[in-house]
């Protein structure tokens, strides 16, 4: 028991270090509140040994994935006895931590609206047992002889498996099934093995702020304006001979800024051969303009991916830009670089935010 304590007090520090690296939209207080039935596993029928249950939990969630809760259960225990068989019943109630994790958002993609959210619960927990005459009074018939007065406080281990369907952004409908392992003194008798206490549940989630921060709305650099057409010369006047003025020097004006989107697809940092004739257009305005030098920023769009995949993918797409442009010739000291992940999208759709933004001036 010991054992299995210290495995769930590990797996709690580590949820908790990934809880602080996960987009912070995402985070949010729920209430649940749940009822149903428990069985005792023991040595008779499981009808005769179901009882009445309820559970009320306050939880936080961390992270798209990640949600922990401080949870109290309990109601009623039963117990039984052989030759002849008895059944005696007993009151418990049962307080702990529990982690849960939503098993969509684990392997797939990470979504808050999702209609049928399924998650994994583990935690560890106190048990307090109490109420047991019932037992006492068969106690002649207890061949091992173990039974505790009053009331007994044990340690327990839970697990289960739980699902919540979405009724609106505030409400869900929860069904839960979970398993308690507690010592084997739980019902009143000594036993070789842990106890088990088994128990359906049904009930209501109250979320409290769940929803998704809109991101702040950049807006896109403007192209620069086209350079102006040149004066046309002026017409000699008619039937007079005018000494003809020499032609107008047309002045090319002086090189201002160059920007270029490189676009990409999703969960992908490779040029595709629509964007190379951008990464030409770029390598020639540095070439005609030796003094001039490049920014390469690059993001990642919000709607998918986690933000540590989004990093990632801003900062390969940024890498990919600026080799491209050292390949053509261009110095790599007359290029910087800069990638924000999905921290900033600059630009309204998802489609348009995986991009590298290339600034020549």
């Amino acid at each position: 028991m010991k054992r299995l304590l210290s495995i769930i007090v590990c797996l709690a520090l580590t949820a908790s270090v990934a809880f602080a690296q996960t987009n912070k939209d995402y985070r949010h207080w729920f209430l649940q509140l749940q009822g149903g039935g428990a069985e005792t596993i023991g040595e008779t029928n499981w009808k005769d040994l179901l009882s009445p249950a309820a559970a009320v939990s306050l939880g936080y969630q961390f992270s798209p994935v990640f949600a922990a809760r401080l949870n109290v259960n309990g109601w009623q225990g039963k117990g039984a006895v052989n030759g002849p068989t008895a059944v005696y019943k007993y009151n418990f109630v049962e307080g702990g931590v529990d982690l849960l994790a939503d098993l969509c958002n684990l392997f797939g993609e990470n979504r808050i609206d999702r209609t049928l959210s399924p998650y994994l619960l583990a935690g560890a927990a106190a048990n307090y047992a109490f109420n047991n005459d019932e037992a006492n009074a068969l106690s002649s018939q207890l061949v091992d002889g173990y039974l505790w007065q009053d009331s007994k406080i044990m340690p327990a281990l839970k697990a289960g498996l739980g699902l919540n369907i979405r009724l609106g952004n505030v409400v869900d409908l929860n069904f839960e099934g979970n398993t308690s392992f507690i010592e084997d003194h739980f019902n009143s008798k000594e036993g070789s093995k842990a106890d088990f206490q088994i128990a359906a549940l049904a009930g209501l989630v109250f979320h409290f702020g769940r929803g998704v921060k809109a991101a702040p709305v950049v807006a896109p650099v403007p192209a620069p304006a086209p350079a102006p057409a040149p004066a046309p010369a002026p017409k000699p006047e008619p039937k007079k001979y005018v000494e003809p003025e020499p032609e107008p020097v047309v002045e090319t004006p002086a090189f201002e800024s160059l920007t270029r989107n490189i676009l990409f697809t999703i969960n992908k940092w490779n040029i595709e051969d629509s964007e190379q004739i951008k990464i030409d257009e770029l390598v020639k305005a540095l070439k005609d303009n030796p003094g001039t030098k490049v920014a390469i920023s690059s993001y990642a769009d919000k709607a998918t991916g986690t933000a540590q995949r989004n990093m990632f993918l801003s900062q390969k797409r940024c890498e990919v830009v600026a080799k491209a442009l050292e390949a053509a010739g261009i110095d790599p000291t007359r290029i910087s670089t800069e990638y924000y992940g999905d921290t900033v999208n600059p630009f309204p759709t998802p489609e348009s935010n995986r991009v590298s933004v290339c600034v020549v001036e």
